[in-house]
């Protein structure tokens, strides 16, 4: 009986319903995003979102609040995937090089990433008419990358393996010479095809020449 009792109560906890809600917030958010990048900030309709992932109106207006706060979702949702990737607490027992190869690899393939360029295409459509869109990419995107690194390049900068007087700075050069002119490219909506031997030369140029001004003597 006591077992029976257990299982009984671990079939009646208050999780499913946070779990149909958090499915309920993704699908909103998917669908949210298929159609800000087709239609823009502005001209995206509600209705149209719900329609495509279920639901009602109240629901999304509930967890979002508004056309903004699901935008807002849309953008952390984005930032977590490309940024989240990124392990920066196993990267600080690794060499330098290494360490920015890799960070350096997985950044790059968000600048060419098509689905990020069609976010950046959105945004400067929208920016100048909606700043406050623009300030959400930056806080949540751009700085936040820029951030997590420079916390990185600090770190090794106690370590004395690199030697940096600001590390914003220094990362914000990085993440700059990242981009190269690919950046620009992909927001034209090139589709940029590179072999992972390009990628990886590519990436390995910028590391070589931020070491070169940056690296501990």
């Amino acid at each position: 009986m006591p077992t029976k009792t257990l299982i009984a109560a671990n079939n009646t906890p208050d999780y499913a319903p946070r779990e149909r809600g958090l499915i309920r917030r993704d699908k909103i958010i998917q669908a949210a995003t298929q159609v800000f990048v087709r239609s823009g900030f502005e001209a995206a309709s509600l209705q149209e979102i719900v329609a495509l992932a279920g639901g009602s109106l109240a629901t999304l207006y509930r967890l979002f609040g508004n056309k903004e706060g699901l935008f807002y979702a849309v953008i952390e949702r984005k930032s977590d995937q490309l940024l989240g990737e990124i392990d920066y607490g196993d990267l600080q027992h690794q060499p330098p090089k290494d360490a920015l190869l890799e960070i350096g690899m997985r950044f790059f393939s968000m600048v060419i990433s098509p689905e990020v360029g069609a976010i950046h295409r959105l945004l400067i459509g929208e920016a100048v008419r909606t700043p406050k869109l623009r300030e959400i990419f930056l806080t949540l995107a751009t700085e936040r990358a820029i951030r997590q690194l420079a916390d990185y390049l600090q770190s090794q900068v106690d370590k004395q393996t690199l030697d940096i007087e600001d590390c914003f700075i220094a990362a914000s050069h990085f993440m700059g010479a990242l981009k190269g002119n690919y950046h620009i490219r992909c927001m034209l909506g090139e589709v940029v095809n590179l072999s992972l031997k390009e990628r990886e030369k590519f990436v390995t140029t910028a590391v070589d020449m931020f070491l070169g001004g940056y690296a501990h003597r």
